[in-house]
C-alpha cells in the first residue's frame, strides 16, 4: 500500500540521523524529499546543491580548526538565537559571532537571509544523502 511505501521510505530516508527515542513523521518530510531527489540524481544535482551551499565550510574543516559546520548547524538549529547557540556550544558571545562572521565570509552570503537560512538548512540535511 501507498502508506507503507511511505513508511519504509521515510525510516530508509532517516538513518543516520542524530540518535532520539522517536521522530515525529511529520519532521521527516524534507529528509524524504531530499533522499528521494538523490535516489533519482543521475546527474548529481543535489551533490552540487550542497557543494555550491556549504563546499566551502566543508573545504575550511579539512585544513582548519575549529571547525564551522557544527557552528552554522547549531545556530540554524535555534533559529539563529545566538544566546542559545552561543550556551550550547561552550562558547562566549564573541566567539559565536567571530565564527558567524567567518562562515558569512567564507560562504559569501548574509546569515539573516531568509532564502540564504533555508537553502542552508537544506544542504546540511542533504550532505548526508550524498558523499
Amino acid at each position: 500500500s501507498a502508506g507503507l511505501r511511505h513508511a519504509a521510505e521515510t525510516a530508509t530516508a532517516a538513518q543516520g540521523l542524530s540518535d532520539r527515542p522517536w521522530y515525529d513523521a511529520r519532521r521527516l518530510d524534507i529528509d524524504l524529499l531530499l533522499w528521494r531527489l538523490h535516489r533519482h540524481d543521475e546527474d548529481g544535482v543535489l551533490a552540487a546543491f550542497v557543494d555550491r551551499a556549504i563546499g566551502p565550510l566543508r573545504a575550511h574543516d579539512q585544513r582548519s580548526k575549529p571547525p564551522l559546520l557544527p557552528t552554522l548547524q547549531t545556530y540554524l538549529a535555534h533559529a539563529g538565537r545566538k544566546a542559545e547557540t552561543a550556551r550550547e556550544l561552550h562558547l562566549n558571545r564573541q566567539t559565536l559571532y567571530n565564527r558567524l562572521a567567518r562562515i558569512s565570509e567564507l560562504l559569501g552570503t548574509d546569515l539573516d537571509d531568509p532564502q540564504t537560512v533555508l537553502a542552508l538548512s537544506l544542504a546540511l540535511r542533504a550532505r548526508r544523502h550524498v558523499a
